[in-house]
Parts: C-alpha cells; structure tokens; sequence
C-alpha cells in the first residue's frame, strides 16, 4: 500500500466525522450526534485515533457554537461544553468495550450505539443533576435526541461499510 492510500484511508472516516459535526451542529440546532459519532469512532477506528476524532468533532461543535451561534461566554456554558466532551469520551468507552468483542457488524453494532447512547445520556445526567437543567430529560425529549443519534448513527454506519469498501481505503481502515 502506498503512501497516498495510507493518508486516504487514515483521512475518509474522520472528514465524514468532521461533516457530520458540521451538519449536526449548524442546520440541526446543535442536535450533534455526540453518541452516534463516539460509536463509529469506537467500531471503526483504533482507539487512538478514534479518541482524536471524537474530541475534534466535540471541538469542532465547541467552535461553531462559541464563533457562529453565539454562545454566551461564560462559566457555565464553558462547563456545560465540558460536559459533553466528557460523556462522548465516555460513550466512546461504552461502544468500545463491545467493538473489542467484535461488534462491528449488524445487530452488535447496534448494541454497541445503544451502550454509547445510554452512557452519553446517564453521564450528561450527572452533569446536570447538579451543575445543570434536568428539565432536558424528559421522556419526549430524550427520544427525539435518541431518534436523531439513531439516525445519524445509521447513515454514518452505512457511510463506513461503503468507505470499507472502496479499493483505495479498504486496506488502511477496519472493515467490518
């Protein structure tokens, strides 16, 4: 494998990742698929890298949301950005700890969303329990963010097997 290919390969998930963080950042209001994206990381990068792209995405929705939507500078908004940092290296965990038992593929990818989902919501909790509003977890509201992550998590995935299958990116990534 080439050099060219290595650089491709490394560069085709994590720039979907990247435009992903965009989309879900700008036109979505901020509903970033934090949980979706810390899944695919875990399922299809290695952890380093993985954790790299994770905390980019965060960073990169932590810019767009400061710079271009004017987030109020402040400490708790600082914190609360902090927070969902924090629970997307902890839903990275979560999906890793299944992808290291070989769930990339079907249902156990599945599987492997559902623990990162479970773990960014149960940590973002904690956070607001004492720091924040838990009036953002109600039911309806969880479901629609669930249903939101569902999505993207889906179309991200599907995004992976077609990138895992390229001749040109296949050798240099996990396929599943």
């Amino acid at each position: 494998m080439t050099d060219h290919t290595k650089s491709l390969a490394a560069l085709a998930l994590p720039a979907v990742l990247a435009a992903t963080t965009l989309s879900g950042s700008t036109v979505l209001a901020c509903m970033m698929p934090f949980a979706a994206i810390a899944t695919i990381a875990a399922l299809a990068m290695p952890a380093r890298r993985g954790l790299a792209a994770v905390g980019l995405c965060w960073l990169g929705n932590q810019v767009l949301g400061f710079g271009l939507m004017g987030f109020p500078w402040d400490g708790p908004t600082f914190a609360a950005g902090l927070s969902l940092l924090a629970s997307s290296l902890i839903a990275f965990a979560a999906a890793g700890v299944l992808a290291r038992q070989g769930a990339g593929r079907g249902a156990n990818a599945v599987l492997a969303f559902l623990a990162a989902f479970a773990a960014f919501e149960v940590s973002l909790f904690a956070y607001a329990l004492p720091f924040g509003d838990t009036a953002m977890f109600t039911p309806g509201i969880v479901a629609q963010i669930a249903l939101n992550d569902a999505l993207w998590f889906g179309a991200l995935w599907l995004g992976w097997q077609v990138l895992a299958r390229i001749p040109a990116l296949a050798n240099g990534e996990h396929a599943a």
